[in-house]
């Protein structure tokens, strides 16, 4: 008998879920006057207006998927948006709460706040005036804004990762990697090896990854034991061509970084990198949401999907003009990934673009006005009654 009500009681709370859904808004700054609107995905339609500190530097979603951070490097500042969605959990199944968007917070992190790192629940941004890292939680954000700073070797344009409490705090101009505790912020450990014009990272497991001109440094960091290996560049790389953005999922097997006009990709096992061909030098790349494809944007307009094991490019698909790099008024396209859609800005036609992300097909053009330059996408699950 109670074998039998274990098994209703599962079936009843599967069916719950069963009836739970995602909602999505998108952030989208605007080049000309730095507003930030949040527009519902579901309707196409704008439900709030933000003003700013200042010009936008990133837009990124925090690790719990609801808050919105706009990076102001010259203003000093850091805009964390709340996008109105979230979800109560009632133990068999969880509540979507849908509310006005509004300002979180305000912050003052540090000077120059330029790069910003998320994983599992934390956040660092590295503030490259001052030659800080400001490492917080979600969880009491607008209640306490209490940070922890880590003061590392210098100003710089710093690339910061975490791994357990680990601080590594990549260098450009140092061209190296320095380990802190992010208990007591001393240092733990300056690596040997060295990563010339250190940009980018990201993590996978207990390693973080950092491009460098002459390849990936790899470092792993095991309780608070942090080593490091180089992997080359491909044999023949044209002169200049570096890995300087990285990006990795869980759920696949192998990291990719941009590289001149396409990509290299490599895996945890590899020694060296492995070039990708596109059709032009990538603008943004991301992994779709299971981690089973990447999704690249290339300077001719296109987007691309790849198989995100092999790197095989499945389907691509021409949808914005051609951004041109030598143009310095000009407003570079990008993109933010949904849960079945990819949302593509189009600077020049003042829309956002809803694609498929099965068949990279416009199913939508939503017309926000201005000129739309930064999005991410801000999301929750759960049932509504």
């Amino acid at each position: 008998m109670i074998r039998i009500r274990t098994l209703l009681t599962l079936t009843a709370a599967l069916s719950l879920s069963a009836h739970a859904i995602t909602a999505e808004r998108l952030i989208v700054s605007d080049a000309k006057t730095n507003e930030l609107s949040v527009i519902d995905a579901a309707s196409g339609q704008r439900t709030a207006r933000f003003s700013t500190p200042g010009s936008l530097s990133g837009l990124y979603t925090g690790p719990g998927g609801t808050l919105g951070y706009a990076l102001h490097r010259d203003s000093d500042r850091v805009t964390v948006l709340d996008g109105g969605l979230s979800s109560v959990d009632h133990g068999d199944h969880r509540d979507l709460v849908v509310k006005a968007p509004h300002i979180l917070a305000t912050l003052n992190v540090g000077q120059q706040p330029t790069h910003f790192f998320a994983h599992d629940d934390r956040i660092a941004i590295f503030n490259d005036k001052s030659g800080t890292v400001a490492v917080f939680g979600e969880t009491l954000l607008g209640k306490t804004n209490d940070m922890n700073v880590v003061t590392v070797a210098q100003p710089d344009h710093g690339a910061p990762a975490m791994l357990g409490d680990v601080l590594l705090s990549g260098s450009y101009r140092l061209n190296r990697v320095d380990a802190y505790s992010l208990k007591s912020g001393q240092l733990l450990k300056t690596l040997p090896e060295s990563c010339p014009g250190l940009h980018g990272e990201a993590v996978l497991g207990d390693v973080a990854y950092f491009g460098c001109t002459d390849g990936v440094l790899a470092v792993t960091v095991q309780d608070q034991n942090v080593t490091a290996r180089k992997l080359t560049n491909p044999a023949a790389t044209p002169e200049g061509t570096r890995v300087g953005t990285v990006a990795a999922h869980s759920k696949s097997p192998a990291l990719y970084g941009n590289f001149g006009k396409g990509l290299v990709r490599w895996t945890p096992q590899d020694t060296a990198l492995t070039p990708v061909a596109l059709s032009a030098a990538p603008l943004k790349f991301t992994f779709a949401p299971d981690g089973q494809r990447l999704m690249v944007l290339t300077t001719d307009g296109t987007l691309h999907a790849l198989d995100a094991r092999t790197g095989r490019v499945l389907t691509s698909a021409p949808l914005v003009a051609p951004f041109d790099a030598a143009d310095k008024a000009a407003v570079r396209p990008t993109f933010a990934t949904g849960k079945s859609s990819i949302y593509l800005t189009s600077p020049t036609t003042a829309e956002v673009l809803d694609i498929s992300m099965g068949d990279l097909k416009v199913t939508r053009r939503l017309e926000v006005g201005g000129t739309p330059a930064l999005l991410t996408v801000v999301t929750a699950t759960g049932e509504q009654h």
